[in-house]
């Protein structure tokens, strides 16, 4: 049985803690009694818009330590963010370089750390290693999961709640030599959404940005704003009840910047709290009070008031 390491990041424990109960719930005793710990010394992947695009090497210091305890406990890094995966995968990549490991390593040796990677197997008298695994939710819930798994945890079926997938740029493209999903036509949290009983709608541009990416919502407030206000329209136009991504920063862009341009807005929530309304959970545990555009529309209609 694979063994995971829960990486939340920086955002869903400070900003949406609903997230992180549906993610524990779903891959928990109540869901697929997956076996995930949790470990406490996880710092910030550190978040690529900004270290990787100043700093390379601290960005590739801080991550390769995160990688470094999940090293340790032999487990795979599941990882709840886009920004989060792209920041660690892209990190293993880089540690492939000889050069760029012997200087990492150089200074994590002075806290007692180094990355190694983990054997997988043995050629004679030579160690085979492999990068630490970086898993992103959506990937686990279907590759290890499955969907007919999913479609037999569903309790509750979604059937009259139509729903607006947002990938996410880190989803499409997390690194140059690796993804996750086909970038040209992500399937993955559509199918997980179908699996749970709702109708995923198409909707036009669906695979541009939140408006959030590349530190514009940090940077160009306005310019951010305006793009997720044209992608709300088309999402609106669709007759979307909700807008389900699995990241929780183009959340946070979603849930922030409707507020700019519109009274009441779209609904929108991580796939995993989709999930878990889907597997029976009482929607007051999911922490939609915290999310700046009510929920109650979408929980309304998804009681068939």
């Amino acid at each position: 049985m694979t063994k995971y390491a829960y990486f939340f990041g920086c955002i869903i424990p400070n900003r949406y803690p609903g997230i992180e109960y549906a993610v524990r719930w779903v891959c928990g005793k109540e869901g697929y009694g997956l076996d995930v710990k949790d470990i406490k010394e996880f710092s910030c992947c550190p978040v690529p818009g900004i270290f990787y695009s100043s700093d390379k090497n601290t960005w590739l210091l801080l991550a390769s330590r995160n990688l470094v305890l999940g090293q340790k406990e032999r487990r795979e890094i599941l990882t709840v963010c886009n920004g989060c995966l792209t920041s660690l995968l892209k990190a293993t990549e880089y540690l492939k370089d000889p050069k760029r490991l012997g200087k990492v390593n150089r200074t994590l040796a002075q806290i007692g750390k180094k990355y190694t990677g983990i054997p997988r197997k043995t050629e004679g008298r030579r160690r085979i290693m492999e990068p630490v695994k970086v898993r992103h939710y959506v990937d686990v819930m279907t590759d290890d999961i499955g969907l007919e798994d999913i479609q037999k945890h569903t309790t509750r079926p979604l059937n009259n709640i139509r729903a607006a997938t947002h990938y996410g740029c880190h989803y499409l493209r997390p690194t140059e030599n690796q993804t996750i999903d086909d970038p040209n036509d992500p399937v993955k949290i559509d199918k997980i959404i179908e699996a749970c009983g709702a109708t995923s709608v198409d909707y036009d541009d669906k695979l541009d940005c939140c408006g959030a990416g590349g530190g514009v919502r940090s940077h160009v407030v306005e310019l951010a704003n305006s793009l997720t206000e044209d992608k709300c329209r088309n999402i609106a136009a669709a007759g979307a009840d909700c807008i389900v991504t699995g990241c929780p920063f183009c959340l946070l862009q979603f849930d922030n910047a409707q507020k700019a341009f519109t009274k009441d807005g779209i609904p929108v929530m991580h796939v995993s709290q989709l999930q878990a309304l889907a597997m029976g959970i009482d929607p007051i545990s999911l922490g939609f009070d915290t999310h700046h555009v009510s929920a109650h529309s979408f929980l309304r209609k998804l009681r068939g008031v």
